[in-house]
């Protein structure tokens, strides 16, 4: 007889029980489900290959995805065939490769109307399945395996929760009996599967993670073939054109003993096997189109379960808009603009506008009533003549009343209290130099060089600039140690390195340091 596990508490197939489980690596159990296809992909949305993934957030338009796998199981059905003699007596032979290779291709479909609910489509197909002529395990015939059609599922979910660290996603999926006993995509019994879907996963910066549950509610019955599977998943983003991930994946299948009555027999009559796969993913992403490599081991008795499993995947997704936003976030004039991005958050207007009326509104920045700058977008300010209007070098004074509009300062004037900008050269008042003609710079030289940056910083057009360091009559050791102090100030401030120069200069005179534009 074949070996098989007797059902046990939900508690203790999530354990160990896989792990350390004594069955016969080389002999499944099963009677009437014989099938090879019980892979059920994540719908190609997710970024991971069985567990539903954190999916990107849109704010119009549709998004759709499509996926084809290719999947090949290596000895994925194998049996101990029971053989009677014309005696009556029964004995069992050594174990078989019912099917030894197998190529599967999966071709999924996902349809997305708004962020919060997709439907699903996915179709596996046997390309090839060759195993021993086996003529019958525990009384079924099984036939030569062969090309075929396997079943049919179609899914719908909902994300009732839907945010960047957290998704909540509950829905079902629909196997239909289409497979074909020849190909072992479909059980003797041909009965349709329904599962009940629970997902969670999210993302922060480069991780992101999901698991998900596929309950089969007649499995606490004990109907054939019905299963219980989970599949998580755990991946990392290298820059952002490779991913990472780890997905193992665990299920349970109820089948029962007689394969005669496929009905309703209770738990006590049905059998329980395990299955426990756990891979590794790397996954190419190229804009729309993602390319995925994939591998790992079986383990346990359920049939279908492979001793190696090798996968190919080509997904291309894409949606009408890439506009990501927070889906906690309020929209409360209903204009179909979120509050965080609307400038008029209480009046209804188009996108185009900010979510401003378009009349009142001609530069789009939520100012309606006082804007200063009607055609040049800005912030709000308490001054009539600032109101409306932008700040070119973002110190919070608006250009109209800012006396240094390009070169960031403090209230209220707006400019910088040491370094000027005059045309290609800065005016440092105090004169920049070091304390007591010594190594290090004082309070306002250290402020002097800080504002330099800052003003360099609002002006893309000041490509590049270079500090001239006099080193005339200095010794080598000075000038070195000046030189560190100075790029010391720099450094700090994370301006990018090629957009300045540190030049030892024998012209000047030791410690005075000049500061040009060159470019």
């Amino acid at each position: 007889m074949i070996r098989s596990a007797c059902p046990a508490a939900l508690g203790a197939f999530l354990s160990a029980g896989v792990l350390t489980s004594t069955q016969d690596a080389r002999a499944q159990a099963f009677d009437s489900a014989a099938r090879i296809d019980q892979l059920q992909p994540a719908s190609p949305g997710s970024p991971f290959l069985r567990a539903e993934g954190p999916r990107e957030h849109f704010d119009a338009g549709v998004s759709f995805a499509a996926r084809v796998i290719g999947d090949y199981m290596f000895d994925p059905l194998h049996a101990r065939v029971e053989t009677t003699s014309a005696t009556g007596a029964t004995s069992v032979g050594a174990a078989t490769s019912v099917v030894k290779h197998a190529a599967l291709v999966h071709v999924g479909g996902q349809f997305s109307p708004v962020d919060w609910l997709n439907f699903e489509l996915n179709v596996p197909v046997a390309v090839m399945a060759k195993g021993s002529a086996v003529s019958a395990v525990n009384g079924e015939p099984l036939s030569a395996g062969g090309p075929g059609l396997g079943d049919i599922r179609v899914g719908a979910h909902w994300l009732p929760i839907n945010g960047r660290l957290f998704d909540l996603q509950i829905g079902a999926r629909f196997w239909a009996p289409t497979g074909s006993e020849k190909a072992y995509l479909q059980s003797a019994n041909r009965l349709s599967r329904v599962e009940a879907v629970i997902a969670a996963s999210g993302e922060k910066d480069s991780f992101l993670y999901g698991c998900t549950l596929g309950i089969a509610p007649l499995w606490f019955a004990g109907r054939d073939g019905d299963r219980l599977a989970a599949s998580c998943a755990a991946g990392i983003r290298l820059g952002s054109f490779v991913q990472l991930a780890v997905e193992p994946h665990v299920a349970a299948f109820t089948y029962r003993a007689e394969p005669s009555q496929p009905t309703l027999a209770g738990l006590s009559d049905a059998r329980m096997t395990l299955a426990f796969e756990p891979m590794g993913s790397m996954l190419f992403h190229a804009g729309d189109v993602h390319i995925g490599l994939a591998g790992g081991a079986g383990l346990g008795g359920a049939p279908g379960t492979p001793t190696a499993r090798g996968m190919l995947t080509v997904t291309y997704a894409a949606q009408a808009s890439r506009t990501r936003t927070d889906p906690g976030d309020a929209d409360r004039d209903f204009d179909g603009v979120t509050d965080s991005y609307d400038a008029c958050p209480t009046e209804a207007g188009p996108k185009t506008q900010r979510g401003c009326p378009e009349k009142r509104d001609q530069d789009g920045d939520g100012i309606i009533d006082g804007d200063a700058c009607p055609n040049d977008p800005g912030a709000r300010y308490d001054d009539p003549k600032a109101n409306g209007c932008p700040d070119r070098d973002n110190d919070h004074v608006a250009d109209p009343v800012d006396a240094c509009p390009v070169e960031p300062g403090d209230v209220p004037e707006g400019c910088p209290e040491f370094a000027r900008l005059d045309g290609k050269t800065f005016k440092i008042d105090p004169p920049l130099t070091f304390e007591s003609n010594g190594e290090r710079l004082g309070a306002a030289q250290t402020m002097s060089l800080i504002e330099v940056v800052r003003t360099v910083r609002a002006n893309p057009s000041l490509g590049h600039f270079a500090v001239k360091l006099g080193v005339k009559g200095a010794t080598n050791k000075l000038s070195d140690a000046r030189a560190a102090a100075v790029l010391a100030v720099l450094t700090e401030q994370n301006l990018e390195s090629n957009r300045y120069e540190l030049v030892l200069d024998d012209h000047l005179g030791s410690g005075v340091i000049v500061i040009v534009v060159t470019r």
